[in-house]
C-alpha cells in the first residue's frame, strides 16, 4: 500500500503517526532475512551441486586463486585422460609385471600425475607474500589485523575520505557562529553541552569573564530562534552493555550542532517546548529551507537576555536553510 512504511526505511523530514502492523521476522526485512538464511523456500547457494558457495565473502585474491586452481585441475585432468588413452592405445604395461593389463597400469600412472599436478604450494606462497606486505605496511604505521586486508587494500585504486569529525566520529560540531555583526567561537567537541562555551573571536582567551559571550543578546536571540526551528533533541543515554553514558541527539544530524550550542549558553532541555508551534513547513530540496511559526504572545522579550519584542506581537516566524535562499528574502538585520 502507498501509506505503508517498511522497517529499515529512513524518515528524512516531517512528522507523522503510524500503527505497527508486524515486528521482527514478520516484517518485509525479516522475510528477506529468512530467504537469505534458507527458510521458507530460500535455499543456500551451492556450486558443483553440493559444495556451499562462499564467493560472496571472498576477496579478489581468493577468487583469483580459486579460478587458478580450477583451471589447473581441468588441465591436469585433460592431460591425465590423454596420457591414459595414449598409453592404452600403445599397450603400455607394468615393466615389473608383464601379465597385468595395460589399462590398469595406465590408470595408476594417470592418478599419480593428477595428484602431482595439485599446486599445494600456492597457499604457502600467498601467505608469505601477504606477510611481507603486512610487514611493509607496519613500517608505514598501518596496523593490519587480518592478512586478507593487505590484499584488499592493494586492490583499491580510489580512496574517498571526508572531513575529520564526520568520517571518524560521525559527528558535526558548531565551531563558529556570526550574530549581530560579531564573530563568535564555539568551544568543545562532540555532543557534550557541558564541554566548551561561546566566546568572541579575537579576544584574549584568558579573560574568562570578559570573553564569555553566552549572555550576549544577539547570541541568545540567534540560538533560541534556531532551536525553535529544529526538531532534534539532545539527551543523556547509558549503554546497557558497558554502563557508560554519553550525550546523544535524536533527529536530524544537521540540527544537532545547533541544539548543542544552545545548551552551552544555558538554554534548558525543554526551552523550545515553552513556545507553542503554530505552523511548520518542513525542509525540502526544492525550497532549501524550513519554516516554523511559534506563539510568543504575552512576552516582552524573546527570551531572558534576548531581543525585545514589540507590544502586541503574537507570532515569531523562523526560517533556516541555505544562506543564498535566506539572505535574498531578508530586509532587516539585528545588530548588537
Amino acid at each position: 500500500p502507498e501509506n505503508m512504511v517498511f522497517s529499515g526505511c529512513s524518515v528524512t523530514n516531517g512528522k507523522g503517526r503510524g500503527i505497527v502492523c508486524d515486528t521482527g521476522m514478520s516484517t518485509r526485512i525479516g522475510r528477506i532475512a529468512q530467504l537469505i538464511a534458507g527458510e521458507e523456500g530460500g535455499k543456500p547457494k551451492t556450486k558443483c551441486f553440493c559444495l556451499p558457495d562462499t564467493s560472496a565473502n571472498q576477496t579478489p585474491l581468493q577468487q583469483n586463486l580459486e579460478k587458478l586452481g580450477g583451471r589447473i585441475g581441468v588441465i591436469a585432468i585433460a592431460v591425465c585422460v590423454a596420457i591414459f588413452i595414449i598409453g592404452v592405445a600403445m599397450d603400455r604395461k607394468d615393466p615389473d609385471n608383464d601379465s597385468s593389463a595395460a589399462w590398469l597400469y595406465m590408470i595408476l600412472i594417470a592418478v599419480t600425475l593428477a595428484v602431482a599436478a595439485i599446486p599445494e604450494g600456492i597457499p604457502l606462497c600467498v601467505t608469505i607474500s601477504l606477510s611481507i606486505g603486512c610487514s611493509d605496511m607496519v613500517k608505514k604505521n598501518v596496523l593490519v589485523r587480518k592478512l586478507a586486508a593487505v590484499e584488499t587494500l592493494g586492490s583499491a585504486s580510489v580512496i574517498c575520505s571526508d572531513k575529520t569529525g564526520t568520517l571518524t566520529e560521525g559527528k558535526m560540531t558548531m565551531v563558529r557562529m556570526w550574530a549581530g555583526g560579531v564573530r563568535y567561537l564555539v568551544g568543545g567537541k562532540g555532543f557534550d553541552p557541558i564541554d566548551g562555551r561561546v566566546t568572541r573571536e579575537g579576544k584574549d582567551a584568558g579573560a574568562e569573564v570578559d570573553n564569555d559571550a553566552g549572555q550576549d543578546l544577539t547570541v541568545r536571540s540567534s540560538l533560541l530562534s534556531a532551536i525553535l526551528c529544529c526538531n532534534t533533541t539532545l539527551g543523556w543515554v547509558t549503554d546497557a552493555e558497558t554502563g557508560q553514558g554519553r550525550w546523544e541527539p535524536k533527529g536530524n544530524s544537521s540540527e544537532a550542532p545547533i541544539v548543542v550550542a544552545a545548551r552551552k549558553v544555558g538554554f534548558p532541555e525543554g526551552a523550545a517546548g515553552e513556545y507553542t508551534r503554530v505552523l511548520e513547513v518542513p525542509f525540502s530540496s526544492s525550497r532549501k529551507m524550513m519554516l516554523t511559526v511559534s506563539d510568543v504572545s504575552g512576552r516582552d522579550r524573546l527570551c531572558a537576555g534576548g531581543m525585545a519584542l514589540a507590544a502586541g506581537d503574537r507570532y515569531l516566524a523562523v526560517c533556516k536553510g541555505a544562506p543564498n535562499m535566506i539572505l535574498e528574502h531578508c530586509t532587516e538585520q539585528l545588530w548588537e
